[in-house]
């Protein structure tokens, strides 16, 4: 009798056991697939390249090292869009009636939080006493301290044009029209963390194409850059990190970036705008955050420090660094003096111009912010001050004369927050003093202002819906800016915003938008103002804990400068950009993930052009349980005329990687993604992937031009963990 109840309470833990294991994958691939959706959003959103990678390190940083639910620290989870803001103000109305979480699946009790939503932030989040008072040891940093080294290396196989073998007196008769470097992309990345209150990094990287310690470049080139040449890591980044000690509630030194009130006043790094879901449009400013990613541009470089007592904060910045500008000379009455044409934010130096435009002059930017925040409001002063070693001159054109020019710039804005059962208020007002630029004076005077204000309110408890206005000025300049808005400069912009979620059935999800603006100055594309909207509309539905789908229409019209050559080239003309994808997930058994997507887009104008594209893929991932390896597959096809109806697709990478290309033409994509756990502490990630074009025998133009239909990639990551 006592041997058949021991068999079955072994089959009990097993079973269990196998439970958590099926609850923590579902659980992964559930903050996985959201992950892919606001990336897809992020890339559609904006009409340049975006790096994805502070993103990326964010998500990977949480699931390795979970938040403490019992903590403050679960405003974070707001700001990623892993909770709404109703959803965090249940949870802390939960801990003060009954106290902390004593276990994770007593969140199922806290009102708002449905499964999807459970299955999202489970990997991120966990159950810690609280170690506020912890004292702080060398010992412990040693003991308890976790290391991690990742190396990573890319490459295009083929070889594109910017690399074929040229002469010397050749590159100096067209300085950019070669690659100094190899093809090759290098990235070695040291991280250190204790208990997410010490915090550090080193990262090294050096781009494809730009020069490394074994190129070898002519003695005349080298003649020609000068102070300029180097060889090796193209990139060097550090930062040393803490938070929580005593009256200092987070510290940095070395590169971080900083998020306050709105983005409207300061906000670097990235933000996510309209691809956050149609009730989140709010901000959660993180303050100071600690930046271990490689990308070059939207950061700070120096010192910052936050202190707290109370429900007062303070915070005090000072950035030092060199950035990417085009100098040019010009003669004045006593001397020649430089003047910046143009500000550089690719983080590429492969050309002999590149090169010489690398840290060209020197950006300092100091300022602060005062907060006063209790229970359900949150008031927030921001001011910074720019400087620039050198004057910035745009060369003249209608649109930009109220861009920025100038040495120096003062930015200041107010925010607020409040937050109190179904409601949610918000805003920020900033103004800007620009008192070097000539033209702005003679316009309209020195300052310019911005504001936008919104209002989020929950009904009930199956729907949510935000209302938010802004204006932002025509001379309103900031450098440091990323406030809610459409395309990328918060200036010269109003419009009303109306977002929907609902959820009107069990295990269903409705989220749309519309975004109606009007540009009130000429814009780059435009040589009139001009307006537009913006809609977007998505049904999702969970079939069970396994299938997951949904349907996604956006419709996007916009104005630009007609080409027809036979009316006025300067005539602005409408057009619109429509999308309509379909993507379902679903598993054969534990081990095999599948998705299919299916997107068409259909792209037209005044001028009489239309165009159509479409995009299909399988993917499969294979993931068995307790084994050391993983693999990923996608086989895609798509057919897209012009670039004007691209369709970008997400891809799976290797671990701290994104890929989310914008595929047009007629072809076929192919890609292979592989992971082993070699030993406890090492992990090696491995993708190969193919494009293949049956429309074209060439692929790209300029330097980046392959002879042939195919193009493949490569990348190979080895993380080692300590």
């Amino acid at each position: 009798m006592k041997q058949l109840a021991i068999l079955i309470l072994s089959l009990f833990f097993v079973v269990a056991a196998k439970a958590q294991i099926a609850i923590d994958t579902l659980s992964t691939e559930a903050l996985n697939q959201l992950l892919i959706e606001q990336v897809e959003r992020l890339a559609e959103d904006s009409d340049e390249d975006i790096d994805f990678e502070d993103l990326l390190e964010n998500y990977i940083f949480f699931s390795e090292n979970p938040i403490n639910i019992n903590s403050t620290e679960v405003m974070q989870l707001v700001e990623l869009r892993l909770l709404n803001v109703f959803q965090y103000e249940e949870l802390q109305k939960y801990r003060r009636y009954y106290g902390d979480f004593m276990f994770l699946d007593e969140l199922e009790m806290v009102e708002g939080f449905d499964e999807q939503t459970l299955a999202i932030i489970r990997p991120v989040v966990c159950i810690e006493k609280d170690q506020s008072n912890d004292k702080l040891t060398l010992n412990k940093m040693a003991r308890y301290g976790k290391h991690q080294i990742v190396g990573r290396y890319e490459q295009i196989l083929e070889k594109q044009q910017g690399y074929q073998p040229i002469d010397d007196s050749a590159l100096l008769a067209k300085p950019n029209s070669r690659y100094l470097g190899n093809p090759q992309k290098y990235q070695l990345k040291y991280t250190y963390n204790y208990r997410n209150k010490i915090r550090a990094s080193f990262v090294l990287e050096k781009d494809a194409g730009e020069i490394f310690f074994t190129d070898k470049v002519g003695d005349t080139i080298q003649k020609l850059l000068g102070d300029k040449f180097y060889r090796g890591f193209d990139f060097v980044g550090f930062h040393l990190y803490a938070k929580d000690l005593g009256p200092v509630k987070a510290a940095v030194l070395g590169d971080y970036q900083l998020a306050f009130g709105q983005g409207l006043t300061l906000w670097s790094g990235m933000s996510f705008g309209k691809a956050g879901s149609g009730s989140s449009v709010m901000k959660q400013g993180r303050g100071i955050t600690p930046k271990g990613s490689a990308s070059e541009y939207a950061f700070m470089r120096g010192a910052a420090v936050t202190l707290g007592s109370g429900p007062f904060s303070g915070t005090l910045f000072y950035s030092n660094r060199m950035i990417d500008a085009n100098i040019s000379m010009v003669d004045t009455i006593e001397n020649e003096a430089e003047l910046v044409s143009s500000l550089q934010e690719t983080g590429y130096h492969r050309t002999i111009g590149e090169i010489l435009d690398r840290h060209a002059i020197r950006q300092q930017v100091v300022g602060g912010h005062l907060a006063y925040a209790i229970a359900h409001f949150e008031i927030g002063y921001t001011a910074h001050h720019t400087w620039l070693s050198a004057p910035l001159e745009l060369k003249p054109s209608h649109y930009n004369q109220y861009y920025f020019q100038g040495k120096s710039l003062t930015n200041q804005g107010i925010d607020f927050k409040y937050v109190k059962g179904k409601y949610a208020l918000f805003g920020e007002a900033a103004m800007s003093m620009n008192f070097d630029s000539t033209a702005l004076r003679q316009a309209q005077g020195p300052l310019a202002f911005a504001g936008l204000v919104g209002l989020t309110v929950k009904p009930a408890g199956y729907l949510n819906f935000t209302l938010m206005y802004r204006d932002y000025g025509k001379a309103y300049q900031n450098l440091m800016s990323n406030a809610f808005g459409e395309g990328g400069r918060n200036q010269g912009q109003r419009g009303i915003y109306l977002g929907v979620e609902a959820a009107p059935a069990p295990y269903w999800n409705i989220l749309a938008y519309v975004d109606q603006f009007q540009f009130t100055w000429l814009t780059s594309q435009v040589n009139a103002p001009s307006r537009g909207h913006d809609y977007y509309l998505r049904v999702s539905h969970s079939f069970n804990r396994r299938t997951h789908a949904y349907l996604q229409f956006r419709s996007k019209t916009k104005m630009k400068n007609s080409t027809d050559a036979f009316i006025f080239s300067h005539y602005p003309i409408f057009y619109t950009k429509n999308a309509v994808r379909f993507n379902i997930n679903y598993e054969l058994g534990w081990d095999i993930h599948c998705t299919n997507k299916a997107e068409y887009a259909y792209y037209r104008n005044d001028d009489g052009i239309n165009e159509h594209g479409y995009f299909l893929c399988q993917d499969i991932a294979y993931k068995p349980e307790n084994k050391p390896y993983s693999f990923s597959f996608r086989y895609a096809i798509f057919d897209a005329k012009d670039y004007n109806a691209r369709i970008y697709a997400y891809e799976n990478d290797v671990l701290y990687s994104f890929s989310v290309p914008a595929l047009y033409g007629k072809g076929m994509r192919i890609y292979l993604l592989g992971k082993v756990k070699l030993f406890n502490a090492l992990t090696l990630y491995a993708r190969i992937g193919r494009t293949i074009y049956s429309d074209r025998d060439e692929i790209g133009s300029g330097l980046t031009l392959i002879e042939g239909n195919h193009k493949t990639d490569l990348k190979v990551e080895i993380i080692w963990k300590l």
